[in-house]
């Protein structure tokens, strides 16, 4: 008796999965006709949404507006806080990507002075988003445009635009934006 109700309790269980197995694949095929409606409009969405990213890539001019001075080679003054700091960021770490290049960028004015030579050093600091970290560039103003009274005084939130080259002194290699001009 008791091989006959083990046979019977498994025969219903087995007729169980299978019936529910039925059912679903039925509910499974229209919700899958709608599913695959829908994903065929998201894709549809994507394709345009790429084709538009495309031709924006294929028309410069358009994006030109977006892309800041024409007259510089890197313009931070068109990034967001987090960009500009990974840019100068960049700078420091790769300077020879940037040797040459007409720099352009906006920050606050901090000045350094040399305890031992009373040389004067300053540069343009930038902060990320968070504030919590800071990157600059040294700058010195064309001398032949500009005197030392014409420098920021330290804290003036400033704008310049200078040639980004490296240079030696005391055995270290520095960075910075020469024949700046304040705008």
């Amino acid at each position: 008796m008791k091989k006959i109700n083990v046979i019977i309790i498994s025969a219903l269980l087995a007729y169980s999965l299978v019936a529910c197995g039925n059912s679903s694949e039925e509910k499974g095929s229209k919700e899958d006709s709608q599913t695959n409606t829908y994903a065929s409009a998201d894709i549809s969405d994507d394709i345009t949404a790429v084709d538009d990213i495309q031709l924006q890539e294929e028309n410069p001019e358009e994006v030109q507006s977006v892309a800041g001075d024409p007259s510089v080679d890197v313009d931070l003054t068109v990034l967001s806080s987090t960009l500009i700091y990974s840019e100068v960021f960049n700078m420091v770490t790769t300077p020879a990507d940037y040797e040459g290049k007409t720099v352009k960028m906006e920050g606050t004015c901090n000045m350094y002075q040399d305890p031992d030579t009373g040389k004067k050093y300053y540069a343009c600091i930038v902060q990320d988003a968070t504030q919590c970290c800071s990157q600059g560039l040294e700058f010195v103003l064309d001398e032949n445009t500009y005197t030392e009274d014409d420098y920021p005084k330290v804290g003036d939130e400033i704008t310049i635009k200078g040639t980004f080259t490296t240079y030696q002194e005391n055995g270290n290699t520095y960075l910075t934006m020469l024949d700046s001009t304040l705008i």
